[in-house]
């Protein structure tokens, strides 16, 4: 059962292209099977050169007392086992849940982020992996399909997401123990596991149990499902996108004007999502559910031709914009020279990838040899890096938490035809990694 787990998850890292030989993983643990298990395995994996296992980080939550310290020290004592260094955050989720109006379960996942993000700071690390299981996947999904979600949804979690990779979603939380057990570890159970009042644990202990007396491996379809709904997610975003460049334009000063006749060719998935597109250009401050989205595709099949722009998107912005030509190899730097960015290349792929935020690699094949550098604008968007679709510029930099005087001075390095290729400093764009077919890379650098 160990080599086959250890086999499985190497060979799905691979697939997935979590990471290489000189990728130095943070490994989160909470102390459950689970989380030791992934330890162990990264541990087994970077003792065959596989990669590097930077150490274990663990977040005391504050929510279960001497429990809780009970879990740190035992995360403490295993770093020491494995032989790897250990940091222990500390993150009074209680309080923070009270403060925002928010449940345990969201404060507690939004103190992780901010933790794990910090974990891997401190330990030089590229990538954070933490222990979600195929079971956790399944119940993921029966989650979202329970809230009425869309295909982005049900495709549950990635392999990789930003910083965050979890390398255990092919395996389940029984064979997980079955490995732990045959290495003679041991492992702490969290009573609240237990709560049937938290809604993904009455779908761990009511629902699935009947799933699995229908199919066997109903969990095992239910991740399969989700892997096909990404796929599928992924292609719509990508006509999608094409559709919303055909059928609208979005430099009007009136407001996003619509093509009618090309919109009401479209069949309704596709629809839909244009909408949704003109509706965050119109006001990429604001998000938007299915019915804002579906009244949109009926006014436009009605005949509107217009959706004004918001108040706040007519706004004259505090930074003047730009939009600059950055040559490869070469050098542009702000007229106010807060930044500067530097082009090297193209170039040979390199042995590692940089892990510094401010330098990244891109595959060279289909950049060009000219990039632009501007600011933000009214409905910019990406596909992030590991992302299954498409999210707005404005959605990124929230998440990443960059204070609002920011985001319209940051720098957006893009293609001469307008993809948006890194958020300097941030985010990289999916379509321009380096992957293993990549045979020259440019280096862009930001200065500050």
């Amino acid at each position: 059962m160990g080599s086959t787990v250890v086999e499985r998850v190497r060979s799905q890292a691979s697939t997935d292209q979590l990471w290489t030989r000189t990728t130095r993983v943070v490994a989160a643990a909470s102390g459950g099977s689970d989380s030791v298990a992934l330890a162990c395995v990264l541990r087994e994996l970077a003792a065959r050169g596989e990669l590097v296992l930077a150490g274990l980080a663990h977040l005391h939550h504050h929510i279960r007392g001497a429990d809780a310290d009970a879990d740190a020290a035992f995360c403490r004592a295993l770093a020491e086992r494995l032989g790897v260094p250990a940091i222990v955050g500390d993150a009074d989720v209680p309080r923070d849940a009270a403060a925002h109006g928010v449940s345990l379960e969201v404060a507690g996942r939004h103190a992780r982020q901010a933790f794990f993000e910090e974990a891997r700071l401190s330990m030089r690390a590229d990538v954070v992996a933490v222990a979600h299981t195929r079971d956790d996947q399944a119940e993921t999904v029966l989650l979202r399909l329970t809230r009425g979600a869309g295909g982005a949804g049900l495709g549950a979690m990635q392999a990789r997401r930003d910083f965050i990779v979890r390398p255990l979603l092919d395996v389940t939380h029984y064979e997980l123990q079955q490995y732990l057990i045959a290495r003679g570890e041991t492992w702490r159970e969290d009573a609240s596991n237990a709560d049937r009042t938290i809604p993904r644990n009455r779908i761990r202990h009511e629902v699935m149990p009947v799933l699995r007396s229908i199919n066997a491996q109903a969990d095992k379809a239910l991740a399969r499902a989700a892997e096909i709904l990404r796929g599928d997610e992924a292609f719509l975003e990508g006509v999608a996108n094409l559709a919303f460049m055909k059928s609208v334009i979005t430099d009007d000063p009136r407001g996003v004007v619509i093509d009618g006749d090309e919109f009401r060719r479209l069949p309704v998935a596709i629809a839909r999502r244009v909408a949704r597109y003109a509706l965050e250009t119109a006001n990429p401050d604001d998000t938007y559910g299915l019915e804002e989205v579906d009244a949109t595709v009926e006014r436009f099949r009605a005949g509107a031709v217009l959706l004004p722009r918001s108040p706040v998107a007519r706004t004259v912005r505090s930074v003047e914009p730009i939009e600059l030509p950055l040559d490869i190899p070469g050098t542009v730097e702000s007229p106010r020279g807060a930044w500067t960015l530097v082009a090297e290349g193209p170039m040979a792929t390199p042995a590692s990838l940089s892990t510094d935020p401010r330098r990244v690699m891109v595959d060279a094949s289909d950049i060009g040899s000219r990039l632009v550098v501007r600011h933000r604008r009214p409905g910019d968007w990406l596909r992030p890096l590991g992302a299954p679709g498409r999210k707005k510029v404005q959605d990124v930099l929230v998440d990443r938490k960059v204070p609002r005087d920011d985001r319209d001075a940051l720098p957006i390095v893009t293609t001469e035809k307008g993809d948006i290729v890194w958020l300097a400093g941030h985010v990289l764009a999916d379509r321009f990694r380096v992957t293993p077919l990549t045979r020259s890379v440019v280096v862009l650098t930001l200065r500050r």
